[in-house]
């Protein structure tokens, strides 16, 4: 039973997302910054599913990708924020960089869900 929760949970990230959300409204956080904290939380969660999605679709275990991804995005903003701005704002670098990430890996998240599905059905159908 346990585990079947575990692996809804791990598998739908946006039930986390959710739940996240309506208990940062019970514990009093802004309404403006409640989004950010619950994707702030969610994403190491999105990890671990996009992992798990591309795992069992073509069983290949790809944390380095998912890590040099998260630097290049890093870069990216370090890059903007450096052009931009006489100081350096770290802070702002990695809350940036943090839900950039959260976005890419929804995208891909969708995009993974998709193509199992996909390939699944082509085998059923073969």
């Amino acid at each position: 039973m346990l585990t079947n929760i575990l692996g809804a949970l791990l598998l739908f990230p946006f039930i986390i997302l959710v739940v996240l959300i309506i208990v940062a409204k019970k514990i009093g956080i802004t309404k403006k910054k409640r989004i950010g904290w619950a994707i702030d939380w969610t994403t190491p969660f999105m990890v671990l599913t996009v992992l798990i999605l591309i795992r069992a679709i073509w069983d290949v275990w790809l944390p380095i990708l998912l890590i040099g991804v998260l630097c290049i995005i890093a870069i990216g903003f370090s890059i903007m924020e450096r052009s931009r701005e006489k100081e350096f704002r770290t802070s702002w670098v990695l809350r940036r960089t943090w839900r950039a990430y959260f976005l890419l890996l929804t995208v891909t998240y969708f995009l993974l869900f998709v193509i199992g599905i996909t390939l699944q059905i082509i085998r059923y159908v073969n």
